[in-house]
């Protein structure tokens, strides 16, 4: 089965579709972690709290419950704010010690990048390496089918089997004398024949196969006409070319 265009562009696409897929996904799952981390270590910073002050020693006890090394540098504790913020933050947590109850929240001052580079995007990466492989595979592929084609019109000549398709790449059926006339005409200069040369090719041992190729070419007219919008003129009776019409 022939690769086409298409499919390859088809294949391609789908591989850096599932690539970004698998790399948001990843990045979403990254960030829930630390959402994550951040509510376990706040939890277990104001189980052991004292006071309603937030003193250097809340932050480093907070960061000692981070298992996130990332986040021990980046994320806080403060008194819990509006919800407008834009940063990462951990969920809102009561305190109470006596009558002053308060509510703490943790954040965290991570970019986008941060995450993303915190993140597993290693799926991602290898589907891009196949994007990437395949699209190389791809160009090395049209381009050397490309030198083992001819096209005239809407008629193609594959070299490498010496078959002839229209341009839905659907074979052209022709008797094997039409076949054999037709890749003379695709490999003569200007496509263009005598008709001594095609006399010869065909009926080398016909000593006048004039009627036969006049036979010839008015089965086969038609079916240039219709498969290939291509026509064929005889020059002063000596000669025949297959153009493309006009």
């Amino acid at each position: 089965m022939k690769l086409k265009p298409l499919h390859s562009i088809l294949i391609v696409t789908v591989l850096l579709a599932c690539s970004a897929w698998a790399s948001y996904s990843s990045y979403n799952h990254t960030r829930q972690d630390i959402v994550n981390d951040m509510n376990q270590a706040l939890a277990q910073t104001l189980a052991t709290k004292t006071e309603g002050w937030i003193t250097p020693d809340t932050i480093h006890d907070y960061r000692s419950h981070l298992k996130l090394k990332a986040l021990k540098e980046c994320s806080f504790v403060y008194y819990a704010i509006d919800d407008n913020h834009k940063e990462l933050s951990s969920r809102k947590m009561k305190w109470q010690k006596g009558n002053k109850p308060l509510e703490f929240q943790s954040y965290a001052t991570c970019s986008a990048a941060s995450i993303f580079s915190m993140s597993d995007q290693r799926t991602s990466g290898i589907l891009s390496l196949l994007a990437l492989l395949w699209t190389i595979y791809s160009i090395i592929y049209f381009k050397h089918h490309h030198k083992n084609i001819k096209k005239l019109g809407n008629l193609v000549l594959c070299e490498t089997n010496q078959s002839f398709y229209d341009l839905h790449n659907q074979p052209v059926k022709l008797t094997p004398m039409q076949e054999q006339l037709m890749r003379m005409f695709f490999h003569a200069d200007n496509h263009q024949l005598s008709k001594q040369k095609i006399c010869n090719a065909l009926w080398p041992k016909k000593p006048d196969a004039s009627e036969t190729l006049y036979t010839l070419i008015r089965r086969l007219k038609p079916i240039a006409e219709e498969k290939g919008n291509l026509e064929i003129i005889s020059e002063r009776g000596k000669d025949y070319q297959l153009r493309v019409r006009s």
